[in-house]
C-alpha cells in the first residue's frame, strides 16, 4: 500500500490561484473605474443640456432682449452634484453682433478639480446668425 503524504500545494496549483485572483482584482477595479466614468459622463451631459438650453433661450428672445451678464438659473441644476454654478457673459461682439457664452461649473464627488462646460454664440441685432 502506498500513501501519498504530499500535504502541500503544487506549484502549479499556486500560480494558478494567483492568476485567478489577479484576474478578479483587475475586473473589480475596471468596474469601480466604469462607475466613476459614468458618473463624470453624467453630470457632463447635464451641464451641456443646461448651457444650450440656456443660449437657445438667448437666441429665441433676440438681441433686443439679451441681459446682462451674470448668473442664470436652470432646473436642471440641482441634478448636478452640490456647488454647482452657472455664468452668463454678453459682450459686444462687433456693432451689431453681441456674443454669449454661458458656462457651468461643478465638481464630482472624489475629484480633485471641477469640471466646467462652456458654449457660445453670436447673436446679431438683424438677425441671421
Amino acid at each position: 500500500m502506498h500513501r501519498n503524504k504530499s500535504r502541500g500545494f503544487s506549484l502549479i496549483e499556486v500560480t494558478v490561484s494567483i492568476f485567478v485572483v489577479g484576474v478578479m482584482l483587475l475586473l473589480l477595479q475596471a468596474l469601480l473605474q466604469s462607475g466613476t466614468l459614468l458618473r463624470i459622463s453624467k453630470s457632463q451631459g447635464i451641464a451641456l443640456s443646461i448651457a444650450q438650453n440656456k443660449l437657445e433661450s438667448l437666441r429665441a428672445d433676440g438681441y433686443a432682449a439679451l441681459p446682462a451678464s451674470g448668473t442664470f438659473s436652470d432646473s436642471l441644476i440641482s441634478t448636478l452634484p452640490a456647488a454647482a454654478t452657472t455664468t452668463l457673459t454678453v459682450s459686444v461682439y462687433n456693432a451689431e453682433t453681441k456674443q454669449a457664452s454661458a458656462s457651468v461649473v461643478w465638481r464630482d464627488p472624489g475629484a480633485a478639480a471641477s469640471s466646467t462646460v462652456s458654449l457660445s454664440t453670436l447673436i446679431t441685432e438683424t438677425g441671421g446668425l
